[in-house]
């Protein structure tokens, strides 16, 4: 059996930003597609203080394909979104957030793709950058079809990875006004804790995340807090607040007078917000938010509707994470790796 390896440089050469955005779009819109998609996911503690272990398995059906019976995520039904299917992908990490104090990823992570038809692997790639990517393309797709209309300033919480990538791909294909970052590690070491690739971007280091938050027009926060980074009384009438890092019930980045102050609110997959992302959870649960309420963000993404931020709106979209995401973002890699000879063929 041959499968081709691709590596972060294999995989940051092959997509340009506007692509890895495009494949997120993309992903939320089959992910809002009853019988477009057939996925299941995984995760339990391990014993290193706060270490996760996950799985995803995911692919999604092309434009041709015949889409009837029952999927994991959107039921029964049959799809309308144009565009090619994906292999069948697998990806199998830990997140061990003690690393960020090592100068380590808090992510390691492999992908393996499948031929749709045959079942056969035909790649291993680099599961850390194909999270990074997804996630923080993720993040700017809601971004795109939720923040306030024109150049304004994009406050981030967090200095990490994600918050890196998020940045990077924002300034990539977004006109902003500048970046307002923050963080623990910021606020101590100020610039020199940012991400060299940041340096020719209007960056700017935020006093406090209060400070942030009263000056940005779009927050998004990319941490792993279990405790509120954001809270209502500081925001903006019409801020758009994304978050990232509240995907399990004792993860709660924004507080309930944040989800109170939503105008809609918004998550990748509406159903899995309800069971586990903490911010909806605790807001159900404190009756400031309907659970009718939550919306898939491919309504969002699909128009007909008021969803951006602004006019005094304020809007909130969670992310928790689909494996569709890495389906389609590992799907586009190695099929244009593919065709451009990147990568490392092997024989396993």
């Amino acid at each position: 059996m041959d499968v081709l390896i691709l590596s972060d440089a294999d995989i940051r050469a092959t997509l340009d930003a506007a692509e890895v955005v495009a494949t997120q779009e993309r992903a939320f819109l089959l992910a809002g597609e009853p019988g477009r998609v057939r996925a299941a996911h995984t995760h339990h503690a391990t014993f290193a203080p706060d270490g996760m272990a996950f799985a995803h398995a995911a692919v999604a059906a092309g434009e041709t394909a015949a889409l009837s019976g029952t999927d994991a995520l959107s039921g029964p039904g049959i799809g309308m979104v144009s565009g090619p299917g994906t292999g069948v992908v697998f990806k199998t990490g830990t997140q061990h957030p003690a690393n960020a104090r090592r100068g380590l990823p808090t992510v390691h992570a492999t992908v393996t793709v499948h031929d749709p038809e045959t079942g056969a692997a035909v790649a291993v790639l680099n599961g850390t950058t194909i999270t990074t990517l997804r996630t923080a393309g993720g993040l700017v797709a809601a971004a795109r079809a939720l923040s306030p209309a024109g150049p304004h300033t994009v406050g981030v919480l967090g200095a990490g990875a994600q918050a890196t990538e998020f940045v990077l791909l924002t300034a990539a294909v977004t006109p902003v006004e500048r970046f307002l970052m923050w963080s623990p590690g910021l606020r101590a070491r100020g610039r020199a804790r940012l991400d060299p690739r940041l340096a020719d971007l209007p960056v700017e280091v935020a006093a406090s995340p209060r400070d942030l938050c009263e000056r940005s027009g779009t927050v998004a926060t990319c941490t792993l807090s279990r405790t509120p980074v954001v809270e209502g009384a500081w925001l903006r009438a019409g801020t758009a607040v994304l978050t990232m890092g509240s995907y399990a019930p004792d993860r709660c980045e924004i507080d309930l007078a944040c989800s109170a102050r939503a105008a809609r609110t918004y998550a990748d997959l509406p159903e899995q917000a309800l069971r586990s992302n903490g911010p909806v959870v605790a807001a159900v649960a404190a009756g400031v938010l309907d659970a009718r309420a939550v919306r898939p963000l491919a309504a969002a993404l699909r128009g007909g509707h008021p969803a951006r931020a602004g006019g005094g709106e304020t809007v909130v979209f969670h992310s928790n994470g689909l494996g569709v995401q890495d389906a389609t973002l590992a799907w586009r890699a190695y099929t244009r790796a593919r065709a451009n000879g990147l990568g490392t063929r092997v024989r396993l």
